[in-house]
């Protein structure tokens, strides 16, 4: 389960706390989602009525959402039927006839590159020992534990954890570039 799943669960539990955590968390990625929406619909109002129907859906006990971050997956979908919903009412939506729409070739994903990952993995482990113990954390517990119970666990501060975790992040990048892996336009 990850975070998100379990903040959702806990709001369907009744703790408030969680529902505002939840939406901390999701709410980025539902603007992001209304993008091509930004035209023609007030991305603010559709991003606060998707949140007001995920905390009504949260009371429904009935309703069960199924797999992995499902109650993302659905607000973002839920987002983007009301916007979408909204353009229609006003008049802003244009549709192209499906023979105006252009052909796109969606190219294959790429097979994966086992010597990246051995640089990777080489340089996480010429990390310095604050950094490794913070990004190793990361990896391992990410996904499901917050940054401030990784960092508690570490005995760190949430800040000095964080700080970690940039230098792990930077230090690696650095070591990439000195084994001539590129790292231009890559967040670090």
């Amino acid at each position: 389960m990850t975070e998100i799943d379990g903040l959702f669960t806990a709001a369907r539990e009744g703790d408030v706390d969680s529902f505002e955590a939840w939406m901390g968390s999701v709410e980025l990625p539902i603007r992001l989602s209304l993008r091509r929406f930004a035209r023609a619909v007030d991305v603010e109002s559709v991003v606060q009525e998707t949140l007001m129907r995920m905390w009504v859906l949260a009371q429904d006990t009935e309703r069960v959402l199924e797999g992995e971050n499902a109650s993302l997956r659905f607000a973002l979908g839920m987002a983007r039927n009301i916007a979408r919903a909204e353009a229609r009412r006003t008049g802003r939506e244009t549709l192209l006839p499906p023979e105006d729409l252009p052909e796109i070739e969606v190219p294959p994903d790429p097979p994966s590159d086992h010597r990246l990952r051995e640089a990777i993995l080489g340089c996480i482990e010429k990390l310095a020992k604050k950094p490794l113990l913070a990004l190793r954390a990361r990896l391992q517990h990410g996904g499901v534990q917050s940054d401030s119970q990784i960092a508690s666990w570490l005995d760190m501060t949430t800040n000095t954890f964080l700080q970690n975790i940039v230098r792990a992040r930077r230090q690696v990048a650095a070591c990439l570039e000195r084994r001539g892996i590129e790292m231009e336009g890559i967040w670090v």
